[in-house]
Order: C-alpha cells, then sequence, then structure tokens
C-alpha cells in the first residue's frame, strides 16, 4: 500500500521513509511505502490548500507547519480527526504540546517536537564578565547580568529579533500570553503580551543590553557567523536550534550552556514551545486506507521507540516524558558544555507554558514578524498602540 507524503523538510521525508520500513517489520497488516515528496515550504502549503478547496490533488499524509496550520481549520474542516491515536499515548504526552494542532476539542496533527524554549549561553563571555548563568533566575537578573557584560566586555548581552516572531512570541507565551487562548481567542493585546514585548524592547531601548541581529532574524547566515564570532553572550529560542550551532557555527563547540529561561515571576514559567509541524491526514485519502495511515503516524511519531529516534536520528526534544529515562537521551554533549541537556530540559515539563492556535492564527504571525517585531523593536514605536492595531487587522479579516 502506497501512501503519498508531503513535506517541506527533506529531513522529515527521510525519517517518514525510514519509519515506514520499521512499521513494517513491526506490524502484521499491509505493508506500506511512503511516497515523499519534498517542496519549498511557501510552494507547499499554497499547493496544499489550493488541493484541498479543489477536491483534487492532496497527498494522503502531509506535514503542515504551524504558522500555516490554522488555514486549514476554517470552514469544513478537510483533515481527519488523529484523536483516537493520541489518546492510546496520552498520559505519556507532554499535553502542552497537542494544543496547536487541536479545534474544538479534536487532534487534527501531531508533530515532531516539543520546541521548548531555552537560553543559550556563552560561557566564554559570561567568564569574561564574571556572571554565573546559574545566578540568573528572573528576568530582572538577566538585565543586571547583561548590564555587567556590556560594562566589563563590550559584547550585547542578547538579541531581539525585528523581523521573525519567535524572540518575542517566546516571551508572550511564558507570560501567559501569545496569539490564541485555549478557547481560540485572539488574545494578541492582552496584558500579558504587552508586559513581554516591552521587555523585549526594554533591552534594546531602555537598558541597551541588546540589539537586532544582522538581518533581523536568528535563522540567516549574517547572524549565525556573528554568533559564531563571539559577538552575543547569549540568545534564547527552541530547542531545535541546538541543530543550528552544530551545522552552521563551530568556533561555538563546547561553549554554550544550555539553562531554562529567566522566569517573569517567582515559581514561574521558565519555558514554553516554538515553532513546530504537525503531520496530518487529509480526508481525500481513499477509505481503505484510512485506518492504516493512522496505524502508521502512531507507530511513527507516538510510541516510545518512535519518540526516542525523535532525538537521535531528528536532534529534536521529544514529547513523549518516559522516554528521557532512556540512555540514549541521558548522555552528555560535548558541543554544549558536555551537560546532558536532553534530562536537564525534561526538569521544565512541569514550568512550560502551552501554545494555542486558531482559524486566523497564520495572519497574526505574520503581522508580528513583519509589522509589530520591527515597529517596537528596530523603530521604538509603543507596544500597546502595535499590538492594538495587529489585533484590529485580523478582525477586519475574520
Amino acid at each position: 500500500m502506497e501512501l503519498t507524503f508531503w513535506t517541506f523538510v527533506d529531513a522529515h521525508a527521510e525519517f517518514m521513509k525510514a519509519q515506514a520500513k520499521e512499521f513494517n517489520k513491526a506490524t502484521k497488516g499491509p505493508s506500506i511505502t511512503v511516497k515523499s515528496t519534498v517542496y519549498d515550504y511557501d510552494q507547499m502549503h499554497q499547493k496544499l490548500l489550493a488541493a484541498i478547496q479543489s477536491g483534487v490533488g492532496a497527498p494522503d499524509v502531509v506535514d503542515i507547519e504551524i504558522a500555516k496550520f490554522g488555514s486549514f481549520t476554517r470552514g469544513e474542516i478537510q483533515l481527519h480527526d488523529l484523536t483516537k491515536i493520541v489518546d492510546k499515548h496520552r498520559k505519556n504526552l507532554v499535553e502542552t504540546r497537542l494544543a496547536p494542532y487541536q479545534f474544538d476539542a479534536k487532534q487534527y496533527g501531531v508533530d515532531y517536537h516539543l520546541g521548548s524554549y531555552v537560553m543559550y549561553y556563552n560561557t566564554d563571555i559570561l567568564k569574561a564578565a564574571n556572571v554565573d548563568p546559574d545566578s540568573i533566575e528572573s528576568w530582572d537578573d538577566f538585565i543586571a547580568a547583561g548590564k555587567t557584560v556590556k560594562k566589563k566586555t563590550g559584547r550585547w548581552m542578547t538579541t531581539v529579533e525585528s523581523q521573525n516572531r519567535l524572540t518575542l512570541l517566546g516571551l508572550m507565551l511564558q507570560n501567559g500570553g501569545g496569539i490564541y487562548d485555549k478557547n481560540n481567542k485572539l488574545i494578541l493585546d492582552s496584558q500579558a503580551n504587552i508586559d513581554a514585548v516591552q521587555l523585549g524592547a526594554d533591552m534594546v531601548h531602555k537598558h541597551g543590553i541588546a540589539t537586532t541581529p544582522p538581518g533581523g532574524a536568528h535563522s540567516l547566515p549574517a547572524y549565525y557567523k556573528a554568533l559564531n564570532a563571539g559577538k552575543y553572550a547569549c540568545v534564547w529560542y527552541p530547542q531545535w536550534y541546538m541543530i543550528r550551532f552544530k551545522d552552521f557555527m563551530p568556533e561555538t563547540k563546547g561553549k554554550i550552556l544550555v539553562r531554562p529561561m529567566p522566569s517573569f515571576s517567582d515559581g514561574g514559567a521558565v519555558s514554553t514551545m516554538g515553532g513546530g509541524t504537525g503531520t496530518a491526514i487529509t480526508k481525500h485519502i481513499d477509505e481503505e486506507k484510512l485506518d492504516v495511515a493512522m496505524d502508521f503516524i502512531e507507530f511513527a511519531k507516538l510510541t516510545h521507540d518512535a519518540q526516542v529516534k525523535i532525538w537521535t536520528e531528528l536532534g529534536f526534544d521529544p514529547y513523549r516524558e518516559d522516554v528521557y529515562d532512556d540512555p540514549a537521551l541521558g548522555k552528555a554533549d560535548p558541543w554544549f558544555s558536555d551537560e546532558p541537556v536532553m534530562k536537564d530540559l525534561a526538569k521544565m515539563f512541569d514550568r512550560l507554558t502551552p501554545e494555542y492556535t486558531g482559524s486566523r492564527y497564520p495572519e497574526a504571525v505574520q503581522l508580528v514578524n513583519e509589522t509589530v517585531a520591527f515597529n517596537v523593536i528596530k523603530k521604538g514605536a509603543t507596544v500597546n498602540d502595535e499590538l492594538s492595531s495587529a489585533v484590529e487587522t485580523i478582525e477586519r479579516k475574520s
């Protein structure tokens, strides 16, 4: 049996094809082959939307990036409900990671990773400034440490993106905000978000400990070059950014220390989730393939062995809690100060805030990426005004 699969990530295509081979060995049902097609990010999502709207040409299984997922939960949803396969494993899963792909209490996608936010500290810079990263527990501590780093080394403590959402969105979610709440209500202009974005803006414009990254984003070659050269003492970003250090920043090997984010309040959250890709089954799949496709996605992404492979094969943090006892996740990583990073991440699960999405999440994300972040961080615009304006723009489209 052939399952067609669209994705925009080569590694995802290889992972799913390899998992299909393991599925065939482990099950007595029909053997499957995964016919994967890797498209450009924008091309794939546009092609998928056109196929679903026209009723012609959609794949059986597809990866939908979190920023695009809301486009596929409008009107009559053309994705199959995956709740029954998730329920089999729910007691072991980090529940908050399921939320971005839910709509009306149904599960329409399952992710590859948790995407937990962490701090990546450059230990060489902090040592030169005589700053102990483990003494940084609150954002007030962070600002004080940043001033010390700037004074003693001349380096920026961190960078705040002006053309991407993830720096600010990490703060927003950590502070209990975000774009939507659990009831799919738009909360972009909430006080929690205002306070969080103001914190990022103040690091740049008030405290003088941060600047914008080259090109405005943390996933660009110019920024990799600067971070590799030791121009910044730290960055907060999701766990999957560990891969970027190894792929693009060779001079950071052994110098990066992974720690929780500073908290907004005593005992408050020290992490949230960023980015993500939900694997879904379209309603265009032939009926005789549906049960097999369900079983395959469960096997490939939700089982204990699958979640271990999410770390060992893809380098992502799993969202199944019981795998963190597996020896494969307990190995020290010489790149990251020779510490067992995955074991440390597991300690944050009870202080991890969720992210919720809604039908206009794609438009909201685009506004934060292209307008809010730029105007607030680069131009020094008023946070409240920018978030209120963004909400008005989104509501006009609803």
